[in-house]
């Protein structure tokens, strides 16, 4: 970690500090001794770190010394840099004397400033000079070796490219679950075993066995098992850690459920009563993952509302302690052994040796196996050490690891695991540095990748703040540390891009004790194990034993110590957070105050000429101080659901280095200042809001913006006069955008004259985005008809398409044209009647156009088309949507049948309508042998099906039937011949619940089908 640091201030020292300096100080001559003596240091810091790793308490000490004057040296140039870029001028005047006399005075005051600084700045750079060279003298006293560089030439570059062929060749896969198989059909078959004779509801099933054997992995094996699944009515997992309370926990189960959930002003009482309302009657399955407290009256405190559960519930727990299970009362308890060597070795073989050629197989398993033999049989040091023996490639270096000392060192770094340190050591040290930043967060915290990514840009360890790539670079490092097993349980999003990634807790323990007293994880009320005058980064963790003001009181007098502080978080769970003046943490690079109660900043945050990442995210907020603009460097903005955020500081234009500016779900921001169109570096940006009068941004703002990526809505399009105006957004430069939603600001249902209509028409025409789109979503829009360019077939990545609340539009694009397109949603166009052979591409009546329509379409929904009768479904000389797998069709009232030809490969149809309409016993319906999933929704007229309709659908799986109040009978022979059907679901329909449920005549029908909910 400290060779990565000081590399990066080796850099900047010979490539930052402009020669300038030298003007007006000799300082060049220090500048230059301040790189030589860290070039030499940084020779001896690979013995060095081994010798720390090896309890070493001078080397330590000294490594201590390394690090606190790289991180001044760091500042300083830092800074320099900062003032190199201040803007040199006050914006321009009205030209007049005054405006000139105030121009020159500005300037005189401007230059006096610099040379005053550069001094500053020249004596600074003697005085730690100084300390540098004591700190050299000592590297003989400690014995420390030089070593020859090799890795030393692992640059930037060098690990950019490694990680794009890893990435491409896929040389290291995640590695596969083995020699569990046993395990998993015993848990699964106590969590799906009958629950007669149960003297607690529900019964608790102890996973119990050391760090790093896999319990977790096993809890996970089941809880996702299929049988699982379709057991529950609901399942929830929660992981608890050291930390057990039961508050805390109580709202994690219920947000595990209801993820819109918001219950911080709720007591426990109230929690309990709101989960046991959800609990019951309900069979469900909890975890709770990674137990320590063997305290059994938190656990009756915590297990209370789940007696309300329905029969057969289960709680699955895992533990390091079988005293823990024992605390949980009646409980099985299963104790996870360790795997067998056989399986161990697979393990470790799938990631090491299975993609090398025969030769290189033969020649290292030998060696291989050895290294397997002192795993002692647990599968993440077996993971871990795998993916890192993957990238050595010669016998050499396989032997190197195998008779390292290290296997036989009875206490290394406080008990780290041998192998998960050996993995360490293989990174370079730039990964080093940001696998360390991991120790901030508490055990068990979900990170997410971009704003690690954008964390670690923050801090320097990625390129410098100038370069165009970082977060491709930093989004490579994360992937890095995924593959070689140091993240898991990754959490994608639909194109199966990792969003969210946790730490294992052994993992955890790893990267607290490399990072040593820099990083500190701070329990309000304890006291703290580290001297904070040096400690850089910190994150505060709530104790619900210490009261507001006492919680107050402790962070101020903690954080007064720590003036090098770089990065502070403080927990969401911190009901106080105090009034802070940021005088005296001026090096701070990263504040994260979200979800807290915040609801002013102080303007001293303009005094963090460092500051690089501000989130405010989820807080009352109403509006930024003026003073925030002065954080020349900051880069990363997020300000995500506060409500009551108004506006933002006018001055952001100053902010020239931003990157990212977030405001998701701040709807009571109705406009962007001026200038935000001089914000060139933008790579993120929420939401570009036209309007807001003299203080608001023009249209023509977003031509700059061609970096923006990932996602961007567009509102208040209405407002814009031409199609002029649309033209100057240079929508179609902005290559990296993948999702782009066009919104209008809703203002009554009163009709558009023609001359508004056609206005909207031009300009939405005018808007038209880059091809390399893959998702679009227009809403609100009052033209009569969309543009040609959203049928247009060079829209080739176009996977997403979402159309609503287009009232005035008649007709519907030629959708089918679009070669790419998975999912089109249209709702609420309520002029539409009749979806015809236009939809489908087909450009005349003869059958012209495309030659499959709808060619990867998978999902297609119909919602709210009050008006819509009739559904044409044909397309050229071939097929029509033959991917498709799902149909919606709700609340469509007027619409008669479903075509007959709709595609046999569906396998999901969910129809919601209000009338008997296309379920009519006349009416024609479609023919549909692979369907597995049929849902219907709310036919108020509805009282039997046709006749033989249900029977066709021999392979259903769950057949749902809800709020169909009239529905008398089910059609019982043809629902005999479903023989596949594994789940029926029947809700508010009274009639059905009466006939079919547990006390009723009916019951005994359909006994065959698996799993059964009427309610």
């Amino acid at each position: 970690m400290v060779d990565s640091l000081v590399s990066t201030v080796v850099k900047k020292l010979t490539t930052t500090i402009p020669d300038q300096v030298a003007l007006f100080v000799d300082v060049t001559s220090d500048i230059k001794k301040l790189s030589s003596a860290f070039t030499f240091i940084r020779a001896v810091l690979e013995d060095a770190e081994s010798q720390r790793c090896a309890n070493n308490r001078l080397v330590k000490i000294w490594l201590e010394k390394v690090k606190d004057v790289a991180y001044d040296v760091d500042d300083i140039v830092d800074e320099w840099s900062t003032e190199a870029h201040r803007p040199q001028a006050p914006d321009e005047g009205d030209g007049s004397c005054f405006s000139f006399l105030g121009t020159c005075f500005f300037s005189y005051v401007t230059l006096f400033n610099h040379f005053k600084f550069r001094c500053e700045i020249g004596w600074r750079i003697k005085k730690v000079r100084g300390r540098l060279d004591s700190i050299e003298r000592e590297i003989t006293g400690l014995g420390l070796i030089v070593h020859s560089g090799e890795r030393e030439g692992m640059d930037s570059e060098v690990r950019q490219g490694e990680m794009r062929e890893r990435e491409t060749s896929s040389l290291i896969d995640e590695p596969l679950i083995v020699g569990r198989d046993g395990e998993k059909k015993l848990v699964v078959d106590l969590l799906v075993g009958g629950s007669s004779g149960e003297v607690n509801v529900p019964l608790v099933i102890s996973i119990v066995g050391m760090g790093g054997v896999g319990k977790t992995t096993l809890a996970q094996l089941t809880y996702n098992d299929e049988k699982v699944k379709g057991h529950f009515h609901m399942r929830m997992w929660v992981y608890v850690s050291q930390d057990f309370d039961v508050k805390r926990i109580t709202e994690s189960i219920i947000k595990s459920v209801d993820t819109e959930f918001r219950g911080e002003n709720l007591n426990l009482d109230q929690l309990q009563n709101k989960l046991r309302e959800m609990l019951r009657n309900k069979i469900f399955l909890l975890v709770l993952d990674d137990i320590w407290s063997e305290d059994s009256g938190k656990w009756n405190k915590l297990k209370i509302p789940f007696q309300t559960g329905g029969a057969g519930s289960r709680i699955i727990i895992t533990t390091r302690s079988e005293k823990v299970a024992m605390a949980m009362g009646r409980a099985h308890i299963h104790k996870l052994a360790v795997l067998s060597y056989d399986d161990c070795w697979l393990l470790f073989y799938r990631s090491a040796l299975k993609h090398r050629s025969t030769e290189e197989r033969s020649e290292l398993e030998g060696i291989g196996r050895q290294i397997v033999n002192k795993l002692g049989g647990l599968p993440l040091p077996a993971a871990t050490i795998g993916s890192a023996m993957c990238s050595k490639s010669t016998r050499e270096e396989w032997e190197l690891v195998l008779g390292d000392e290290i296997w036989n060192s009875g206490d290394v770094l406080g008990g780290i695991l041998p192998a998960l340190l050996l993995s360490y050591r293989d990174l370079p040290p730039v990964l080093k540095q940001c696998f360390s930043y991991f120790s901030i967060f508490p055990k068990g915290f979900r990170i997410e990748k971009d704003m690690m990514v954008r964390l670690w840009v923050a801090q320097g360890f990625i390129g410098s703040d100038t370069s165009s790539n970082v977060e491709e670079i930093g989004g490579l490092y994360f992937e890095d540390l995924r593959r070689r097993s140091l993240l898991q349980d990754a959490k994608l999003d639909r194109a199966k891009n990792v969003l969210k990634c946790k730490m294992h807790d052994l993992v955890h323990d790893l990267a607290q004790s490399v990072s040593g007293s820099d990083f500190s994880l701070v329990q309000i009320g304890k006291q703290p194990s580290l001297n904070f005058n040096n400690v850089h980064h910190s994150f505060f963790v709530h104790d619900e034993t210490v009261n507001e003001a006492d919680e107050v009181a402790y962070i101020l007098a903690t954080l007064y110590k720590a003036h090098k502080l770089r990065t502070l978080f403080l927990d969401s769970r911190i009901s106080m957070v105090p009034r802070m003046s940021f005088h005296h943490w001026r090096r701070l690079r990263a504040l994260d105050l979200s979800y807290t109660s915040i609801k002013k900043l102080s303007p001293t945050v303009g005094h963090l000429k460092h500051l690089r990442f501000l989130d405010l995210s989820r807080t009352g907020i109403e509006e930024l101080p003026e003073e925030v603009c002065n954080c020349l460097n900051l880069q990363t903005l997020r300000l995500n659901h506060c409500w009551k955020l108004k506006k933002l500081p006018g001055g952001m234009k100053k902010m020239i280095k931003l990157r990212h500016l977030e405001f998701e779900n701040s709807d009571d921001l109705r406009y962007l200042p001026q200038g935000i169109g001089r914000l060139t570096s933008l790579r993120t940006l929420s939401k570009f809001i036209f309007g807001g009068g003299r203080e608001g941004c023009k249209c023509g703002e977003l031509k700059r913006l061609n970096h923006l990526q990932g996602s961007l809505l567009i509102t208040g399009l209405d407002k814009y006069r031409s199609r002029d105006e649309a033209r100057e957004a240079e929508l179609n430069k902005k290559q990296h955008l993948h999702t782009l939603s066009l919104g209008y600001m809703r203002e009554g249902d009163e009709l558009l004259d023609e001359d508004q209509a056609k206005r909207m028409e031009d300009v939405l025409e005018f808007l038209q985005p880059h091809t390399n789109l893959k998702e679009l979503k227009i809403e609100l829009y009052r033209g009569s008809k969309l543009p040609k360019w959203i049928e247009d077939p060079v829209f080739s990545h176009l996977v997403r398409m979402t159309l609503s609340c287009c009232w005035e539009c008649i007709q519907l694009p030629g959708f089918g044209k679009l070669p790419s397109l998975k999912y089109l949603e249209i709702d609420c166009m309520v002029e539409v009647r009749k979806v015809g052979i236009e939809f489908s591409g087909v450009d005349n009546n003869d059958g012209s156009g495309c030659v499959v329509s709808f060619p990867k379409l998978e999902t297609l929904v119909f919602n709210d088309m009050s008006k819509w009768e009739e559904w044409e479904l044909r397309g050229g000389v071939g097929e029509v949507m033959p991917s498709l797998l799902q149909l919606e069709v709700k609340w469509c009232p007027k619409l008669k049948e479903l075509p007959t030809n709709l595609p046999p490969l569906l396998q999901e149809l969910t129809l919601q309508i209000s009338n008997e309409g296309m379920l009519s016993s006349g009416g024609t319906l479609p023919v549909l042998p692979n369907l597995k999933h049929l849902i219907i929704w709310r036919n108020d007229e509805l009282k039997s099906f046709p006749c033989g309709w249900l029977g066709q659908f021999k392979a259903l799986e769950t057949l749902e039937i809800h709020r169909c109040w009239q529905l008398e009978s089910l059609p019982d022979e043809e629902l005999q011949q479903l023989t596949m059907l594994q789940e029926l679901i029947i809700q508010y329909c009274p009639l059905l619940k009466e006939r079919y449920g547990y006390e009723g005549e009916d019951r005994h029908k359909i006994a065959q089908i698996p799993d059964k909910i009427i309610c």
